[in-house]
């Protein structure tokens, strides 16, 4: 980066580590959204199926993220790796949780179309973690 480059955009070493959180969760669930009111004309056990296989997805990843980059730096070297454990035992956790609930609480689901919007949600999280911090 030259030096005038620096100048024009600082950034600091918290800036460069921490992807932009807010910014891919939000588009997430903005994708998830626009998907179910897509399908709700079609198909409302669709639309609802859509939204809570993508919420399942964006809500223990933004957790999992919340634990890691809540420290940053050698300084709390060991804050950061119990985030990492905490937020991975958290996420499966929340994850096992969400699908049990969703499974036992919602009369009808569509299975195939909660997974695979699951998954889909799973694969644009590494998408926009890759192109949004690309840009930082």
């Amino acid at each position: 980066m030259t030096a005038d480059r620096q100048r024009k955009n600082p950034r600091t070493a918290h800036q460069i580590a921490r992807p932009p959180l807010l910014k891919i969760y939000g588009l997430q669930i903005a994708v998830v959204l626009l998907a179910s009111v897509t399908a709700l004309p079609l198909d409302m056990v669709a639309a609802y199926s859509i939204a809570i296989g993508g919420m399942i997805s964006v809500i223990p990843n933004a957790y999992f993220a919340r634990q890691v980059f809540r420290f940053t730096g050698a300084a709390y070297a060991r804050q950061v790796t119990q985030g990492f454990y905490r937020g991975e035992s958290g996420k499966f956790i929340t994850t096992l949780g969400l699908f049990a609930s969703a499974f036992v609480f919602v009369k009808p689901l569509q299975v195939f179309v909660l997974f695979l919007a699951y998954l889909i949600v799973m694969l644009l999280n590494a998408v926009l973690l890759a192109t949004l911090k690309r840009g930082i």
